[in-house]
């Protein structure tokens, strides 16, 4: 009989190579951005998570450029021009989703043609208390009670405004 020492080193090697190749699998579907994946596998799991967490963990990637980068590119017809404004397309990403600027990076490469920060206001703000984002499944929608919870507008000019500054055209 083996010794349980040698049985427990043999199960832990295993689930190591399990979870590597689990991180691996997950990792070469999003870098390649297969729909496939995120339609069969990623969104459904990410339906048992609290959509909050969820929304904070797309942040994360996004901040760290765990996204898939689209590889189209715009068509000059959807060039958009908006109050002396050039736009490479029509879509953006509307205020609210990254409030304080932590995924500009990231969020640029899925193609919007602009993206809105904040609310960005001059005190930090707390929010409202938790939960605040509701899944109503049979209508596939969320209630979105987050308010206004982030930094204040310094702290976001400090780290954040620098390194964009040649590339974004502040508009306030």
């Amino acid at each position: 009989m083996l010794p349980r020492l040698f049985i427990s080193a043999r199960l832990r090697s295993a689930l190591k190579a399990c979870v590597a190749g689990g991180f691996i699998f997950v990792g070469a579907n999003i870098y390649f951005g297969s729909e496939r994946f995120y339609d069969e596998i990623f969104m459904p799991t990410l339906r048992y998570i609290d959509p909050e967490k969820i929304h904070h963990l797309s942040i994360q990637m996004a901040k760290h450029g765990l996204v898939p980068q689209m590889k189209s590119v715009d068509d000059p017809i959807l060039h958009s021009t908006v109050w002396n404004r050039e736009f490479k397309n029509p879509i953006g990403l509307a205020a609210g989703f990254d409030k304080n600027g932590e995924a500009i990076d990231g969020l640029s490469k899925f193609g919007f043609g602009f993206i809105e920060i904040g609310t960005i206001t001059p005190k930090p703000q707390s929010g409202n208390e938790k939960p605040r984002l509701f899944r109503l499944t049979e209508d596939r929608a969320i209630i979105n009670r987050l308010v206004i919870k982030q930094r204040n507008i310094w702290l976001f000019f400090f780290f954040h405004l620098p390194k964009f500054h040649f590339f974004f055209k502040l508009w306030i």
